[in-house]
């Protein structure tokens, strides 16, 4: 039921509605005062809004994503072409940091879930990720400097670790592994190479092999600490 002070506001308004269709001459002069007020108010405002919509979003979040949807699909080029200048407003080395950063959350979050997106991600545009792989082929091959190593001395070096990670241990799709990047001046030589499984591969990333079992010697260290179990007590450690 309507209060007595929501009648009133109402009526208020409704008064003011009809005397400015009768002098419409004083229309822009009322949008002026609005948007000085707006201007002056604007952080009080866009704060009250945010507030209200995550009031909405927690009691039913249905027709709040399918307006966003909605939106975002109407105003396509106008987000490409914001992207872009924010794009070009930023340094490349930290948008590339900031990007690669995202992308390690998403893939920590669920895993299986950000592989499925990058398969399919692939299959709509082979093109684009053929260019990627042949772009990273000759980064490495400029970066190694035309040294290499041969395939016989590739297995026999994974036969001296046993087929297995020199991180974890573990024996499934196991990589090639640099133990100094070649992107921070390591070798495509044997010496510089090491058997190590795809997961633990990625997330040594950029880093040389002491700085990565710096990394896994405290988190298996702080597991310890929590009393969590499924660390391995052979994280960080190998015949080298």
């Amino acid at each position: 039921m309507e209060s007595k002070e929501e009648r009133r506001r109402r009526e208020a308004r409704e008064r003011t509605r009809r005397w400015l269709e009768r002098h419409p001459e004083y229309e822009e002069r009322r949008r002026e005062v609005h948007r000085a007020w707006y201007e002056r108010n604007q952080d009080q405002i866009r704060a009250k809004a945010r507030e209200k919509r995550r009031e909405l979003y927690a009691l039913d979040p249905g027709p709040i994503r399918a307006a966003n949807h909605e939106w975002y699909l109407r105003n396509k080029e106008q987000r490409h072409q914001y992207y872009l200048k924010r794009k070009a407003a930023e340094p490349e080395e930290e948008r590339r940091a900031r990007e690669r950063e995202r992308g390690r959350l998403r893939y920590l979050k669920d895993p299986k879930k950000h592989g499925d997106y990058l398969k399919q991600w692939r299959k709509k545009n082979p093109a684009k990720a053929h260019a990627y792989v042949r772009a990273a082929a000759y980064k490495r091959r400029e970066a190694s400097a035309g040294q290499s190593f041969t395939a016989v001395e590739w297995l026999a070096l994974l036969e001296w670790y046993g087929g297995a990670c020199i991180y974890c241990g573990s024996k499934t799709l196991i990589e090639i592994d640099h133990r100094i990047p070649l992107i921070r001046g390591g070798s495509n030589l044997i010496e510089n190479l090491a058997p190590a499984c795809r997961r633990c591969n990625r997330r040594k990333n950029r880093r040389t092999e002491d700085e990565f079992r710096v990394l896994l010697q405290r988190e298996r260290a702080q597991g310890l600490w929590l009393g969590l179990a499924g660390l391995s007590g052979n994280a960080g450690t190998s015949n080298s």
